[in-house]
């Protein structure tokens, strides 16, 4: 498997534990707990104001807009999966001829998201502290105390076929293919829409549900109602406009 963020982590999970043979060429992906004092991370998240960091914010951190390695019914973390027998490689860096090759980065993509699960659960205990709210101690997470089992030496290359690997998933990512849109001016030159908040360069075109179009809310359900309103105001203003 060639990505750890949200889907490649829980692919991975459900693959080791259907008794699949699994390496996991991982990145420099953050981490979430999925359950953190009390309640589901995802709450203390809207609460704390984080979900509300602009794309224009992310962006300026030096960061790429991404969702983080997270469980959808506990913890997932690189070491869990290593736990559970999932063989952690680094970075996917070229394939050739049937042999994958990595960079020796595993343990630093393993450090860089248990950084990343601290400081959000940090932030989140500031936040209960500045607001006096009454919630329960944090408690270890075992996903999150273990220990990586790392390959030692690390693999730095992968023979398919000596391996017996006859399936590879992608989970790097993915954007929207929005080749069917022949308007001038209204894509880039990546083919992603040019918009602001979801309003396109050229009047009358908009697009909805885009991930990260305004905040890390947008692309998920939480943005649904504050991101329509927006473009059916700017329609409205259009129309009035226009009479």
């Amino acid at each position: 498997m060639v990505g750890s963020a949200q889907s490649g982590g829980q692919i991975a999970e459900d693959l080791v534990q259907a008794g699949r043979t699994v390496f996991l060429a991982t990145g420099r992906v953050g981490r979430l707990p999925r359950m953190y004092r009390g309640r589901h991370i995802s709450v203390w998240l809207v609460l704390s104001g984080r979900m509300d960091i602009t794309r224009q914010e992310i962006l300026q951190q030096g960061a790429i807009p991404g969702r983080p390695l997270q469980g959808a019914l506990h913890t997932i973390s690189l070491q869990s999966l290593s736990a559970q027998g999932v063989v952690l490689l680094g970075r996917l860096t070229g394939v050739d001829d049937g042999r994958l090759s990595f960079s020796d980065d595993a343990e630093e993509h393993v450090r860089h998201a248990d950084e990343g699960s601290a400081l959000v659960r940090s932030l989140i205990d500031e936040y209960i502290a500045r607001n006096g709210i009454d919630a329960p101690r944090a408690v270890p997470d075992s996903a999150e105390v273990i220990d990586a089992l790392l390959p030692n030496p690390p693999v730095r290359s992968i023979d398919l076929a000596a391996r017996g690997i006859t399936t590879v998933i992608w989970c790097t990512g993915f954007k929207g293919d929005f080749g069917w849109v022949r308007v001038p001016n209204v894509l880039d030159a990546q083919g992603q829409p040019l918009h602001e908040k979801g309003v396109a360069s050229i009047p009358g075109v908009y697009f909805a549900g885009l991930p990260f179009a305004i905040s890390r809310r947008s692309g998920t359900i939480l943005a649904i109602a504050e991101e329509a309103a927006l473009l059916v105001e700017d329609i409205q203003r259009r129309l009035n406009t226009s009479l």
